[in-house]
């Protein structure tokens, strides 16, 4: 099976290779068409400085260029520092390097290449492979009021802060050492189609080819082998009609799919150790958002209703059905300085306590599964915040997150600051600190706390 499945793979990547040589090809006949504007469908927008979410070739000066950019490359290169990996190890002390690429070519008007990519050793001085993905490689195709979009692409859904329970169709890699939260997301083969009508709304048709999930740090719990199998489904959809740009800004969604996250089940055992598998099961979510700016003060709400594959809470292996809602503040004090403020909630329905299981091994795995699902209570209840300041014509900016919950003790922080030191240097510098109780996700993570430290050169 695994060799079948690295043989689709590579039939795969071998696909879009020669996919990819081809239009550069076209790339390279089509220096002399006209560089116009194309129809923009403009993102809802937002009071704070968010650095994760720039393309980082923004960062290169206007007024320098090279062969490479006028072919529409761009990227950097970066060496930094990290004292722990998001590996709940005990490593420490890591030297990263890493490139990344990244090709944004018009090939005609209406007609866009787009590709995005990295290469990078989180251990350069240590025993640590080189690796590299490729994010995103698409083709994007624009029509009079239609927007087609034809590859692997990160498709992001949300208006609150980071927290968005909309954002279910395409995975992160939070193993990632990357100092830009946003940075994590990697995308997924699909087909996106958008009909615009008039200037501010429009509906969006997305058929997901294949499923790729999260990536977490490993649980490490002594006594558990894990395994997973990927499952290749072809059926994933969802639609979404947005109103953007408006007094109000709104959307509603559905998706019909895969878990990013899995469930685990026991599936045997090793000598003394349990098997454990996780699945990844099928979900219906439905979803919507509210936003709206009053003066300087930005409110949000985004909402999602989860139906799994045990509506009825009797499989302790799957995830129960329930809501997830957050609402946001964002509040503009003038002089670049922006704080966003948000509350979360979690409301699992026909919840059944795990850690009540009189059967040991099922309690120690559904107990472990809850907890990484956010299930292990009923409600959960949380609070997050974000502070973002500039100085120094914007050369100098710094930013604060935390995130903690409220019925049990374990919280985030995440204060980092960056320079842009000329046009193609920066510097960032910040803590990643988590902690507490075992029965948390935070406190799950407290071997991952690190201070980074990371110099990108842009070209």
């Amino acid at each position: 099976m695994t060799r079948q499945l690295l043989a689709f793979t590579s039939k795969r990547l071998q696909i879009f290779g020669v996919a990819f040589l081809i239009l550069f090809l076209i790339l390279n006949t089509q220096s002399a068409l006209s560089q116009d504007d194309e129809l923009f469908i403009a993102d809802e927008p937002s009071l704070i400085p968010d650095a994760d979410l720039e393309l980082e070739r923004s960062d290169v000066s206007n007024h320098w260029y090279s062969p490479i950019n006028e072919l529409g490359i761009t990227g950097s290169l970066r060496g930094g520092y990290w004292s722990s990996n998001r590996l709940n190890d005990n490593e420490g002390d890591l030297i990263t390097s890493s490139i990344w690429l990244t090709l944004d070519k018009r090939l005609r008007p209406g007609l866009t290449l787009y590709a995005d990519g990295h290469i990078d050793n989180q251990d350069s001085f240590g025993g640590e492979s080189t690796d590299h993905r490729v994010k995103e490689t698409y083709v994007h195709f624009r029509t009079g009021d239609w927007d087609y979009r034809l590859g692997r692409q990160i498709i992001a859904w949300g208006r609150v802060d980071r927290i968005n329970p909309t954002d279910n169709l395409t995975p992160r890699d939070f193993t990632l050492l990357s100092t830009a939260t946003d940075e994590e997301r990697f995308g997924t083969e699909a087909v996106k189609i958008s009909k615009v009508f008039g200037m501010q709304s429009s509906l969006t048709a997305i058929w997901l080819v294949n499923f790729k999930p999260n990536q977490l740090p490993p649980a490490n719990t002594p006594g558990f082998q894990f395994t997973h199998s990927i499952p290749n489904d072809h059926k994933q959809y969802a639609l979404k009609f947005d109103q953007s740009g408006g007094d109000i800004d709104w959307s509603i969604s559905y998706f019909s799919g895969i878990d990013l996250n899995a469930d685990l089940a026991i599936t045997g055992r090793s000598g003394t150790d349990l098997l454990i598998e996780k699945k990844y099961n099928e979900v219906d979510i439905f979803g919507a958002d509210f936003a709206t700016i009053i003066g300087s003060t930005r409110y949000a709400v985004e909402a999602a209703y989860t139906h799994t594959k045990d509506p009825s809470g009797l499989n302790d292996f799957i995830k129960n059905s329930f809501t997830h809602i957050v609402i946001g503040l964002e509040q503009d004090f003038g002089g670049d300085l922006s704080v966003i403020t948000q509350g979360f909630y979690r409301s699992v329905f026909d919840y059944q306590d795990p850690r009540t299981i009189s059967d040991n091994s099922r309690k120690a795995v559904a107990s472990l599964s809850a907890l990484a699902n956010h299930q292990l209570d009923k409600d959960e209840y949380g609070l997050s915040m974000r502070i973002g300041k500039k100085w120094l014509n914007d050369t100098l900016e710094a930013e604060f997150s935390a995130s903690t919950l409220l019925q049990r003790h374990g919280y985030i922080v995440r204060p980092k600051m960056s320079y842009s030191i000329n046009d193609n240097f920066k510097a960032i510098a910040g803590l990643e600190y988590f902690d507490g109780a075992t029965d948390t996700i935070f406190g799950l993570q407290k071997k991952n706390k690190t201070a980074f430290s990371e110099l990108r050169y842009f070209f």
